[in-house]
């Protein structure tokens, strides 16, 4: 199958409509339909359900298409989720012809997207709206009402006038066939025989994947590849694809979150020994420069910081092709022996942690 990225995409970029009117009444319109979504949305079915004066929900679907190649969904997708709530809650609070970037993300996992979350659900409130500086925070439930996350974002606001009586026209939204990507069947996921899992020395595991070019859905939604992998360092690259603008020419910052959060756990899993897995605890990402649409491929370089007994420590750079650093994203993982034969014997993510943190020896 080739990329998601390779198509064209769909959806509203720069459409300037939207900063025509003061934010809450722009948000109404999204969440009405009046006023198109960007290509993001269009890509993973987030959408905005609720708008209020320093508040935004959002819910996404938790699709296959979002998983790894063994099913499991990493902790970054609640980081790609929550850019977008988090940001939009201080939008609503400012006039018209105001635009946000996000200077930097925070969040903290507490429970795992497992195969029974349909979707996740993130109420953004804001903390702080200023000329200059805005800030919020997230909490992101699963359709049950269970907590699954915790965030916060600084924003960075400045002036881009529009006016507002002026006739824009509207903007190009792509093709309308095939559905949206989000709604597709989704690739089977394939990362090695589940079966065999517990025997797999992790690195060897992921040098295969990259010599074969083995796939996860996920990477076919997005483009993303591993390109390299030694002991406790992972090269990836990224596509700067229009399907991740959020409505702007520069690339979604909870897209290049995710991907930051992929890049260290692929880092992390190259240092474990057969039979282990892990669980991202929480990352923290900064943005230094906006990465632009149609820039060439993005450049993801992670390693590993710290080697605990219990706990991996990483880092990775987010850089432009000609070596610009984009973002730079820290993160911790809970390493998990024996986590490979529970998930082979088809427990769920949140048994194999709550097993993993009970303080009692796993026994096969």
């Amino acid at each position: 199958m080739t990329n998601i990225t390779d198509e064209v995409h769909r959806g509203a970029i720069c459409d300037l409509r939207a900063l025509q009117q003061p934010g809450l009444q722009t948000f109404k319109r999204y969440i009405r339909g009046s006023l198109p979504g960007p290509p993001f949305w269009r890509l993973t079915g987030m959408q905005p359900t609720e708008a209020g004066l320093g508040k935004a929900t959002y819910s996404m679907p938790i699709t296959p298409w979002l998983a790894d190649g063994t099913g499991v969904y990493w902790g970054g997708i609640y980081a790609m989720f929550a850019d977008a709530p988090l940001a939009s809650a201080i939008w609503t609070t400012l006039p018209a012809g105001k635009v946000l970037s996000t200077s930097e993300l925070n969040m903290c996992f507490i429970r795992p997207i497992t195969s029974n979350t349909q979707n996740i659900v993130g109420r953004a409130t804001t903390v702080h709206s200023g000329s200059q500086v805005g800030l919020s925070s997230i909490q992101i439930n699963d359709q049950d009402g269970r907590t699954l996350a915790y965030g916060s974002t600084r924003c960075l606001i400045a002036d881009f006038p529009v006016n507002p009586d002026q006739e824009l026209p509207l903007p190009d939204l792509g093709p309308t066939d095939p559905p949206d990507p989000y709604l597709r069947p989704p690739p089977k996921p394939y990362f090695c025989d589940m079966g065999h899992l517990p025997e797999q020395v992790p690195i060897e595991l992921q040098r295969t994947t990259i010599n074969e070019g083995r796939i996860h859905p996920v990477w076919l939604l997005t483009g993303y590849r591993a390109i390299e992998i030694e002991n406790g360092r992972c090269i990836s690259t990224m596509p700067s694809s229009p399907w991740f603008s959020n409505g702007t020419l520069s690339i979604y910052g909870g897209l290049l979150a995710w991907a930051a959060d992929f890049t260290m756990g692929a880092a992390v899993y190259s240092t474990l020994p057969a039979g282990s897995i892990f669980a991202t605890l929480d990352m923290h990402i900064r943005f230094a420069r906006p990465a632009k649409l149609n820039s060439g491929d993005l450049i993801l370089e992670a390693q590993v910081l710290h080697r605990g007994r219990q706990l991996r420590v990483s880092s990775c750079n987010i850089d432009t092709p000609s070596g610009k650093r984009v973002a730079i994203a820290t993160g911790s993982a809970l390493m998990i022996p024996g986590g490979a034969q529970m998930l082979s014997d088809g427990k769920e993510p949140d048994e194999i942690i709550a097993t993993a943190t009970s303080g009692k020896p796993w026994t096969p």
